[in-house]
């Protein structure tokens, strides 16, 4: 499970430096819609890839948003406590830059809801990969006990 932690920093690495040195532009704004799908899709496969129940899943979602989840504390402290909305928001800017397309195209201004709902929907996405994969195992089986006797059918008419 440590390379879940490890691939989800690589992808947050890799935008960072895409989105602070490429000025932002509407070619450089589309090609950043990689690093979205890359990172949403990165959830979804860990959830898929291993064989997870239901509350592992959501364990597993929970601790692959963990760095975001300990930006969440820093900045909720910043934003209520100190009364500093651009140093919240400069703090969680790590974690919610691989969805800096999005953000550039749908939202004016940046909250921390934003990144209260990512850590959400990364959770979701490790939940609904485990779901997915779990009923396609079902549903493999079923369809193996039903060639299974379609087999043996066929063999009796031999």
């Amino acid at each position: 499970m440590e390379n879940y932690f490890f691939g989800s920093l690589v992808i947050c690495i890799l935008s960072f430096f895409y989105f602070k040195l490429i000025p932002c532009t509407k070619i450089s704004n589309l090609i950043g819609y990689i690093f979205l799908e890359a990172f949403l899709g990165y959830n979804f496969y860990i959830g898929y890839k291993y064989k997870l129940s239901i509350k592992e899943s959501l364990i597993v979602g929970i601790l692959g948003c963990g760095f975001g989840i300990f930006l969440l504390f820093f900045a909720t402290y910043t934003y209520y406590i100190l009364n500093d909305i651009y140093w919240s928001n400069w703090m969680v800017e790590f974690y919610f830059l691989p969805t800096m397309s999005f953000i550039n195209d749908f939202f004016k201004d940046m909250t921390l809801i934003y990144t209260v709902s990512l850590i959400i929907l990364n959770i979701l996405l490790v939940f609904l990969g485990s779901r997915i994969r779990y009923c396609k195992e079902k549903f493999n089986l079923i369809k193996q006990s039903k060639q299974k006797n379609n087999l043996f059918t066929y063999r009796d008419f031999l």
